[in-house]
């Protein structure tokens, strides 16, 4: 998104007037205005205005139903928004539900008006649920239709996060303290330079050999090639999605919104729980308040709710099951999800039953084991099924 000098200038000028703006003129409603054409104006560079106007349309369908759900809060209510939310997604999102309807719908989906890019539809669709639940929970601060427009589509955070909140993306721009972003205005410009460094300097040099252990084989055997190749990709995707974050939190801190942070040195957890407190923070944090828990208050309905390890153990492999298939549609991110859902709940029914001393020694055996155990799963995640059943061969082989 931000790569092409093109789109960096135009990011660039676009920032500059709208930070002048806001500390000149402090008028809430011209800020929205200028926000949300610069999120068109940016977006269009990298999603047709065709995606755009659907997304807009469907928008406005999400904020009418959080409208309704602030005045009639039923549970029927809030259901139906989710499950037809939910379900035009995973129409666009996975083949298999589309041979599923038949193919008439792949040529709805390829020539006609309704197709709509896959860029930043997960994300988009996130804070469309957060709208939705909280409108109906009405935690919300404030129901400005422009400041929701340009929640969903601000354009730093569009198409990779991180994931805010409606709250405080509303505070921070609603908020002119000249002091305040004069300080967030330097610390952007130092994250965006941590992030361009990270993404091209550093991911370039990983990428060949994280993203393809083949391309170790002419130097080593295959278990080496295998377990280099990993090892490296553990560091390439974390190096890579940080970067990015660290470019889009950058650009929001600049423009006076502080966005917030999505990593805090994940490979240093002591445990899996603790990862993921530490990796992908604010998508952890959705996984937690909008699947988990919710699944755990719907388990403790049934009989099991006396066996509390049990309904833990069941919502944990129901949400990286989502966490899986929210990633991709084939199965090895399914198979991904999986890992993670067992994980934690052997870590669970572990530290129940024999916690572990909190010594610097355990400490770090924890570390190496996290690392490990996230690290096999990155081979999971990066290739798909034929290339996993490829590289098992060649190391039984």
């Amino acid at each position: 998104m931000f790569q092409g000098f093109h789109n960096i200038i135009l990011i660039l000028l676009f920032v500059g007037i709208f930070t002048a703006c806001r500390r000149l003129l402090k008028r809430d409603w011209l800020d929205n205005v200028l926000l949300l054409a610069g999120n068109i104006l940016i977006l269009a560079q990298i999603v047709s205005y065709k995606s755009l106007l659907l997304l807009f349309l469907l928008s406005l369908i999400v904020f009418g139903a959080g409208w309704l759900l602030q005045k009639n809060q039923r549970k029927w209510l809030l259901a139906t928004a989710l499950i037809l939310l939910l379900a035009l997604f995973a129409i666009r999102q996975y083949p298999l539900v589309q041979s599923w309807l038949g193919s008439w719908w792949t040529d709805v989906m390829d020539k006609h008006f309704l197709s709509v890019e896959k860029i930043g539809l997960s994300y988009i669709l996130f804070r469309m649920v957060h709208w939705l639940v909280e409108c109906r929970r009405q935690t919300l601060r404030s129901h400005n239709l422009l400041t929701y427009i340009n929640y969903l589509f601000f354009f730093p955070t569009f198409t990779a996060g991180p994931i805010d909140t409606f709250n405080n993306f509303h505070y921070w721009l609603s908020h002119t303290r000249v002091r305040l972003h004069a300080r967030m205005l330097m610390a952007g410009v130092g994250r965006i330079f941590m992030g361009t460094v990270k993404t091209l300097l550093v991911v370039p040099l990983l990428l060949p050999y994280a993203t393809n252990y083949q391309t170790l084989l002419p130097y080593m055997g295959p278990w080496g090639a295998v377990l280099s190749s990993a090892i490296l990709y553990s560091f390439y995707i974390y190096i890579d999605f940080s970067g990015y974050c660290d470019t889009a939190i950058g650009l929001a801190y600049m423009m006076g919104v502080r966005t917030p942070e999505n990593f805090n040195n994940p490979y240093l957890s002591s445990n899996i729980a603790e990862f993921w407190r530490r990796w992908h923070i604010t998508f952890s944090s959705f996984l937690k308040t909008y699947v988990f828990k919710p699944l755990i208050a719907l388990l403790n309905r049934f009989p099991i709710r006396e066996y509390r390890t049990v309904v833990s153990v069941i919502a944990y492999l129901l949400t990286f099951l989502v966490c899986g298939l929210w990633h991709g549609s084939t199965l090895n991110f399914v198979l991904w999800g999986l890992w993670h859902g067992v994980g934690l709940s052997m870590y669970k029914i572990f530290d129940t039953q024999w916690p572990p001393k909190p010594t610097r020694t355990n400490r770090l055996a924890g570390t190496v084991l996290t690392f490990v155990f996230v690290t096999v799963g990155w081979i999971l995640f990066n290739y798909p099924m034929d290339k996993l059943l490829v590289m098992i061969k060649l190391l039984i082989g």
